[in-house]
């Protein structure tokens, strides 16, 4: 599946990396995504989030650009998990990635300089 670059606006986008992380108290599906462009080498990360509380199932999938160092850690990160799509994995990338605050909810983006934000458009 490819996306929408929010750079040179071709659909060129894809998901090259991705973790599954622990639900938090917003959210009962949160997914960590490194994406990349193949037309302009756009690069950044994307989070989906989906939540099936209530009345009916939400979900939102955005994307953020991050410096290229960010990114580099992030992929490294994720690369270590010897199960990234398993959301209950204990492994050392699953602790850090699915950090949560004091009040239950996932908290990653706090701590990242995220310069752009966009939303995943299908493409």
């Amino acid at each position: 599946m490819t996306f929408i670059c929010p750079q040179c606006k071709v659909g060129a986008l894809r998901i090259t990396a991705s973790i599954e992380l622990p639900p938090d108290s917003r959210s009962d599906e949160i997914t960590l995504q490194i994406v990349n462009c193949a037309c302009c080498k756009f690069n950044g990360i994307a989070v989906y989030e989906e939540s099936r509380r209530g009345a009916s199932d939400t979900f939102h999938h955005t994307g953020y650009g991050l410096s290229a160092q960010e990114i580099k850690s992030l992929h490294a990160t994720i690369k270590q998990c010897p199960q990234p799509k398993n959301p209950d994995c204990t492994c050392t990338a699953h602790q850090k990635l699915g950090h949560k605050n004091s009040y239950g909810q996932w908290d990653l983006l706090d701590d990242m300089a995220c310069q752009t934000t966009f939303v995943m458009y299908i493409a």
